[in-house]
């Protein structure tokens, strides 16, 4: 592992803590529309603040722009839609867990990386423990199979925008020199349509719930900035696959945050794919 690729991988890994901490406190609001728009209308106020200190983003970098924030909405409705109708100790790790195989897929066909037979024997170890981590019990609730539905929606759309932005940070760099007027024109573009849903959704009631979702809105969103940011500086710096593979270590912290805050089951199976888990991630720098 370069010296590079370690720098990338522990930013990663930070953006992957933060991000499962903004997904126990979706699950955990009582209306996680309002929440999910309250996080997206943080990102989109910082943005607008900075607007005007960044230049325009490259020509060749709107198309990027745009296609990303449309594939973002869907990844955010189906996130709530998710979050709604499972645990988050069974729909977070299914959501993020599939994404990684997906975005080197999608890595391949759009900005022709490759993999080594070694690192795509990592990749399937890792994408398979994740999965995982959120199959069902035979308990399971009525809901379980649509919240798996969402979540492996989610899964698409999260594969999709890792290989979309990356590409659109690249393509900004390379015209610009710089990432910086992507990444504020992202979450600019970001919340838009969550806040527009959410106005007309919840207009009657919308003072009341931004009032009673603000503290923990407010600096969920400002951690958004920092996980997305974070992830999408990653992608335009190093190969997207593995990247989005250790991205997807959120699902480890997502499941302790899940038992010991929402005191959700976390158990020996799940303790014995998190080992599984960091080996294919291994498999993955190693190869």
């Amino acid at each position: 592992m370069t010296d590079g690729t370690l720098f990338a991988a522990g930013l990663m890994i930070i953006s992957a803590i933060t991000h499962a901490g903004i997904g126990v406190a979706i699950k955990s609001a009582k209306d996680k529309l309002v929440l999910r728009a309250m996080i997206g209308g943080t990102c989109f106020c910082s943005a607008l603040l900075l607007v005007f200190f960044v230049p325009l983003p490259a020509a060749g970098a709107w198309v990027f722009l745009i296609c990303g924030a449309i594939i973002h909405f869907i990844y955010q409705m189906a996130q709530v839609a998710a979050f709604q109708r499972g645990d988050m100790s069974l729909v977070y790790p299914v959501m993020r867990g599939a994404s990684p195989a997906m975005a080197a897929v999608f890595a391949f066909i759009i900005l022709k990386e490759t993999l080594s037979p070694l690192e795509t024997i990592g990749l399937g170890i890792s994408a398979l423990a994740l999965i995982g981590f959120g199959w069902p019990e035979k308990s399971a609730p009525k809901d379980a199979s649509a919240a798996i539905g969402f979540a492996l929606l989610c899964a698409l759309m999260i594969a999709l925008y890792s290989v979309v932005d990356a590409g659109g940070m690249r393509e900004n760099r390379a015209a610009t020199g710089q990432v910086f007027s992507y990444l504020v024109w992202f979450f600019l573009l970001d919340g838009i349509g969550i806040m527009s849903l959410t106005f007309a959704r919840r207009r009657s009631t919308l003072r009341a719930d931004i009032a009673a979702h603000a503290k923990v809105g407010i600096p969920a969103g400002l951690f958004t900035l920092v996980t997305f940011g974070l992830a999408l500086y990653v992608f335009s710096i190093a190969p997207v696959a593995q990247m989005a593979a250790v991205r997807e270590t959120s699902v480890v912290f997502g499941a302790v945050f899940a038992a010991v805050l929402l005191k959700e089951p976390f158990g020996r199976r799940r303790i014995t794919l998190a080992c599984v888990l960091a080996g294919g991630l291994m498999l993955m720098q190693i190869g």
